[in-house]
């Protein structure tokens, strides 16, 4: 629970404007302390963030308002947004699997596509980019149009999860004086492909990869970095009602190392160290500067 100076911090809300939101539209309903004090949970900080990055898009308070307590999921998926790019057709092609539940196809297809690179990486990282995670925005944004099922999109992307889980557990151990790198979500993420192929890509190009996977509350990321002590913490924002988390754990893991940030709304945080928003050449970059090489550019 936050107080409303504490919500205020993490939403970029003003104290003022977040009362009159609650009071004028009803977008949060923040519980009461003991002494009568407004305390917010975090489904509350999440659709305060939504909030304000609508009305920051130019969208009326009321209007915003509205789409925010009907669904904050559905609202910011109405908002532009950065989105990998790709000619490839077999993206597409996953699109397809989504709609008709293939399974043969399904697999054919990532099996084909995680091909084209092998174990040692070399082609890893143009995989990600430039299928990968183009094809999967594709597909969130089939659904968003309701060309495809919810059933059709957790098909799809289960079978990708399973095939990075795999590639990422195959690849060889890094040897034991590797840089160390911990690699997840914060608390309340769920949306996990785009870290976990910057960590698959990060490891195959030797670096020790702790992955600690989605939806990890704050005091779980302290207790681990405090204990492995890594060369950097990772984590990515991919959508807007990840931002309140994502701010409170960078302000808590600079202290103890340095805090990478991934996703599509990385740039909405202020802390940190931006990674860019193709995970391959990010998760390469960061092996080069961690190894000592010199990253172009």
């Amino acid at each position: 629970m936050y107080t409303v100076g504490r919500a205020a911090e993490l939403t970029g809300v003003p104290t003022g404007t977040l009362r009159k939101w609650e009071q004028r539209y009803g977008v949060v309903v923040p519980q009461r302390s003991a002494g009568n004090y407004r305390l917010y949970d975090d489904d509350a900080v999440r659709r305060l963030s939504v909030m304000r990055s609508l009305v920051d898009a130019g969208w009326s308070a009321q209007e915003a308002a509205r789409h925010v307590v009907e669904d904050p999921a559905a609202a910011e998926a109405e908002l532009p947004r950065r989105e990998a790019t790709s000619t490839d057709v077999r993206i597409q092609e996953l699109v397809g699997c989504a709609v008709d539940f293939d399974v043969p196809r399904l697999e054919r297809l990532v099996a084909e596509a995680f091909a084209d690179a092998d174990l040692a990486g070399a082609d890893l990282a143009s995989v990600v980019d430039d299928w990968l995670m183009p094809a999967l925005g594709g597909l969130g944004r089939a659904w968003q149009r309701g060309e495809v099922s919810v059933a059709g999109e957790h098909f799809v992307t289960a079978a990708v999860h399973r095939r990075l889980g795999l590639l990422f557990a195959s690849l060889p151990p890094a040897p034991p004086a590797s840089p160390r790198v911990v690699v997840g979500l914060a608390r309340g993420s769920r949306h996990e492909m785009g870290v976990l192929a910057f960590a698959t890509v990060l490891r195959s190009r030797g670096v020790m990869v702790t992955y600690l996977g989605a939806d990890l509350p704050l005091e779980a990321w302290l207790g681990a970095v405090g204990l492995i002590e890594p060369a950097a913490a990772v984590l990515a924002v991919p959508s807007l009602e990840d931002l309140p988390a994502v701010r409170e754990a960078v302000e808590a893991l600079e202290a103890l190392t340095q805090v990478l940030l991934g996703g599509a709304h990385q740039d909405a945080v202020a802390g940190g160290t931006h990674l860019g928003h193709l995970p391959g050449a990010a998760a390469v970059a960061l092996a080069h500067r961690l190894a000592g090489i010199p990253v172009k550019g």
